[in-house]
């Protein structure tokens, strides 16, 4: 099935219950944010589980639960990361995460879940929208 589908598509496959959309929040298209991952390490009970190097994603959409980015880097499915959101005016956030589900159609598209919601960062998204793009 196609990622984009007219009304009347759209019509028949909600008369076939064969859309289902599981998600709460609204997901925001923003070109101002600048974002990059990084990956758990085992060194957790050291106090040093992000360790790792930050791994440059493009972010397609964001939510106040989540994120869709794609990187050139694999992630695998059900691991932790920490994401990190820098936007144009100079607020950053790290956010913990996990990756939830892969997909290879803009190359690789990862879905990834915040651990926990961040009310600072859905003030920041309201506060910085120029533009409403919405997903």
């Amino acid at each position: 099935m196609s990622q984009y589908v007219d009304n009347e598509d759209f019509a028949a496959l909600i008369e076939e219950d064969r859309i289902v959309n599981q998600r709460r929040t609204v997901r925001y298209i923003r070109k101002d944010i600048a974002a990059s991952v990084r990956r758990a390490h085992g060194f957790a009970r050291i106090g040093l589980a992000w360790l790792g190097r930050e791994i440059p994603v493009e972010l397609i959409d964001i939510s106040s639960r989540g994120c869709l980015i794609v990187s050139a880097e694999k992630l695998a499915v059900g691991k932790k990361v920490l994401v990190r959101l820098r936007f144009d005016t100079g607020k950053d956030f790290e956010i913990k995460g996990s990756v939830i589900r892969k997909t290879e159609d803009r190359g690789r598209e990862y879905g990834i879940k915040f651990v926990e919601y961040n009310d600072e960062l859905g003030d920041c998204m309201l506060q910085t929208q120029r533009e409403l793009l919405i997903k």
